[in-house]
């Protein structure tokens, strides 16, 4: 298993500024920012994505890789939690929701076909929380903690 660690980007406070657009009672909802992930993942043409919640962990898994969906080849998938993407997919004011979660999520990590990236918060964790959670034939994986 490769491993790798990452910290917050700075300068995403105006998207914490959206709070009341995207959380309709302005309080943070790992339901609501996993949907929006699935429901960006479906949109890119991914058949099943999975959705998961064990104690404070929220997961969203599938057995494509949906986060490479769309992005230019050049392009890293960390990309999608640095910097707000376009994605014209749904609109042309829209942008791909992953960095939601590194606007209000704790804590953060991939596990990409067992290649795992630590997106930012406390890390590293001694065992993966997807874990017997997530189905297995889910081999790719985003976590985060509210």
């Amino acid at each position: 298993m490769k491993v790798q660690f990452r910290a917050k980007p700075p300068g995403l406070e105006f998207l914490a500024n959206r709070r009341d657009e995207l959380f309709p009672d302005g309080v943070v909802s790992g339901s609501v920012l996993v949907s929006n992930v699935a429901f960006g993942a479906a949109a890119l043409g991914v058949g099943h994505v999975e959705i998961k919640d064990h104690l404070d962990w929220w997961f969203v898994a599938s057995e494509s890789n949906w986060l490479m969906q769309g992005l230019p080849a050049e392009h890293s998938v960390l990309r999608l939690f640095e910097e707000v993407i376009p994605f014209p997919e749904l609109s042309p004011t829209s942008y791909r929701p992953e960095i939601d979660v590194t606007v209000f999520a704790q804590q953060a990590y991939l596990d990409l076909d067992g290649e795992v990236t630590y997106l930012f918060g406390e890390c590293p964790l001694a065992n993966l929380p997807h874990r017997g959670v997530v189905p297995g034939w889910c081999r790719y994986v985003l976590g985060f903690k509210l």
